[in-house]
């Protein structure tokens, strides 16, 4: 009897130390729980419209196996479709006025104006008989008022030329005539009426000396305001050459550049992976605005990463480095694995309508340990997470549950 007791007592100290050792020596480990998806650096790729458009042709459906570079989507943008007709018509325009003036140049260059010429080579001209336009028209117009001032002088200078012949030999008629009377000591009177009608003969033959210096002067006057005029418009359309040229470029590269978008207006898979959604209402012939999501992808591929979601009351426990442990949560499954924080969101997130609830959390990416890698898990497997704080023992832990606001009240 005496050694029942005894050993029921050696049994209770062992028990009591026992308690005693879990309670002040063996530690546990501080967790804030999470909830996790396996996956890989942007397992998820969101595809958007590139502009507004209208969809011609839907070549895929939701779930279906993709492969990197496969068409998925074509669509037609309205707005480049009209910037090119209008680019092609104004490229068209410019085109044609481009040659009307190079014509226009070169009649102004050519043989045409035989009396002021200008080389054909400086300017490239081939053609026999250019354009002249309305402008080449209008210098020309100068031109055939100098012809017709030259034909004129020309008429005139003949009879000028006949009609001083005249003079002279009435001069030299009349200067006899005054010798005459000097020698015979004619009548005073008849003297001087032959005096002045030679006076008068003189200032006639210089007045029409005059008058043909005036007609020359006038001549060459209609030839420089002829060249003056044609200087003008030459200088005038090399400048609107050259503009026009250097648009006829760059409207030759946008229209390249367009037709080449419009021949280019498919959407094609970037990766090999699924189409994990579709979105709502995207069908032949439906209006998609720019930058408005059209596809979410998912890679294909082992899982590399963890995404995990803690609660924000969570906040102070996650921070980059800080170790984590990952459980997969698959029956018979309860291997533990470590991993590392290596990316965390800068504010928390609200939680998605269907589980709205007041509440927010913190996304963080984990790098999984390679014993985690090396399972080459799929993508999207549920892992629950648990980010370690520190570790205590049970004693400082039953303590730190106990609610700090206890009051002990006598009454």
């Amino acid at each position: 009897m005496i050694v029942s007791r005894k050993h029921k007592l050696l049994v209770s100290i062992a028990i009591a130390t026992l308690l005693l050792y879990i309670l002040l020596f063996k530690e546990v480990e501080v967790v804030a729980p999470g909830s996790g998806l396996t996956g890989i650096k942007e397992s998820n790729v969101s595809l958007k419209a590139p502009s507004n458009s209208y969809i011609v042709d839907l070549m895929v459906s939701q779930g279906e196996k993709l492969e990197i570079g496969q068409a998925m989507l074509r669509y037609r943008n309205l707005v480049d479709e009209y910037q090119l007709q209008q680019i092609t018509v104004e490229l068209e325009q410019d085109t044609r006025l481009l040659v009307q003036h190079e014509d226009e140049r070169c009649f102004l260059v050519s043989d045409q104006f035989s009396a002021s010429p200008i080389s054909h080579s400086d300017y490239g001209c081939q053609k026999a008989s250019p354009s002249a336009g309305a402008g080449g028209l209008y210098i020309l117009s100068f031109y055939e008022d100098y012809l017709l001032e030259q034909k004129f002088l020309v008429d005139l200078a003949l009879e000028r030329k006949k009609k001083a012949d005249e003079l002279y030999k009435k001069r030299k008629i009349l200067t006899k005539k005054r010798n005459a009377l000097r020698k015979g000591k004619g009548e005073t009177i008849r003297f001087y009426d032959l005096e002045t009608e030679l006076s008068d003969l003189n200032t006639e033959l210089v007045s029409f000396m005059i008058s043909e210096l005036e007609a020359k002067k006038k001549l060459t006057d209609k030839l420089m305001v002829f060249q003056m005029r044609r200087s003008e418009r030459l200088l005038t359309l090399d400048e609107q050459i050259n503009s026009l040229k250097s648009k006829i470029t760059e409207k030759t590269y946008q229209q390249q550049l367009l037709a080449e978008k419009k021949k280019k207006s498919v959407i094609r898979s970037p990766i090999n992976g699924s189409i994990l959604e579709l979105t709502d209402g995207l069908a032949v012939g439906t209006f998609v605005q720019e930058a408005s999501q059209m596809f979410v992808l998912k890679k294909e591929g082992a899982s590399q990463e963890v995404t995990a979601k803690f609660d924000s009351r969570y906040r102070h426990f996650l921070n980059i480095g800080r170790e984590v442990r990952l459980k997969i949560n698959s029956p018979g499954f309860n291997e533990i694995f470590s991993g590392t924080i290596v990316e965390l969101s800068s504010d928390s997130i609200a939680y998605d309508e269907q589980n709205k609830n007041g509440k927010r959390y913190y996304r963080v990416t984990i790098k999984p340990d390679q014993e985690f890698l090396d399972l080459s898990l799929n993508l999207g497997i549920d892992v629950q997470v648990f980010v370690v704080d520190d570790k205590i023992n049970v004693m400082e832990f039953i303590f730190s549950v106990l609610p700090s606001d206890i009051k002990f009240e006598v009454w």
